[in-house]
């Protein structure tokens, strides 16, 4: 178990392929172009459905885990200011708290709902205490995908895509939590993150192939 963990620390040390950057053509055009195609994708898709049903053993493996390091409470109340906050209450008391509002899901019951949010806050932002990059942020949120698309099957990529990214680049577009869904989102690469149809890559910023040609 202690190698399962120094793995996924080590997966947070990938180069990534955009940047922040004050034009906003970086992670912040990224996660605008994540947020509107979670918002046009339906709300239920029967071809995505296994896909995310697959998850489901994963979660559990992993949450089992989690709880042999961490005592996971569930509570009514967000937590944390930020994930500063929550790293720091973390390893004073040795509890993780997860927000259990919201646990409406198409595949997912809701305790495993839960069990998800809490692997991927211990795993993906407390597990890798020191590392800047594991914030609340568009960026943060890709850095902790990139640990969890290393330990599911790859067919269940594009879901977590969609549970991970889709649901964080709607919060910080529209700032509000959006209905969980069960789709794919189409024109991303869910293991090559950054890469977009319709756009290239230069100098770690998309820019869009017809101004390219033009």
């Amino acid at each position: 178990m202690k190698l399962l963990f120094e793995n996924w620390r080590h997966y947070l040390n990938e180069k990534l392929m955009l940047k922040s950057d004050p034009s906003g053509m970086g992670w912040d055009l990224y996660g605008k172009l994540i947020a509107k195609a979670y918002k046009d994708a339906p709300t239920y898709d029967p071809e995505a459905a296994s896909a995310f049903g697959n998850l489901g053993p994963f979660v559990d493996n992993m949450f089992k885990k989690v709880q042999s390091r961490v005592d996971v409470q569930f509570v009514d109340e967000d937590p944390y200011e930020d994930d500063n906050d929550m790293r720091q209450q973390v390893a004073e008391t040795g509890v993780l708290k997860i927000w259990q509002g919201g646990t409406t899901h198409p595949i997912f019951t809701p305790e495993l709902n839960l069990k998800f949010r809490a692997v991927h806050d211990y795993m993906s932002h407390i597990q890798a205490i020191g590392h800047a990059g594991t914030g609340f942020d568009m960026k943060g949120e890709i850095q902790a995908y990139n640990t969890h698309l290393k330990t599911i099957p790859p067919s269940s990529a594009g879901a977590l895509f969609t549970e991970v990214l889709g649901q964080a680049a709607f919060f910080l577009t529209y700032d509000y939590f959006p209905e969980q869904k069960i789709a794919f989102l189409p024109g991303f690469d869910y293991f090559n993150i950054g890469v977009v149809d319709g756009y290239d890559i230069e100098k770690k910023l998309l820019v869009k192939k017809k101004q390219k040609d033009e």
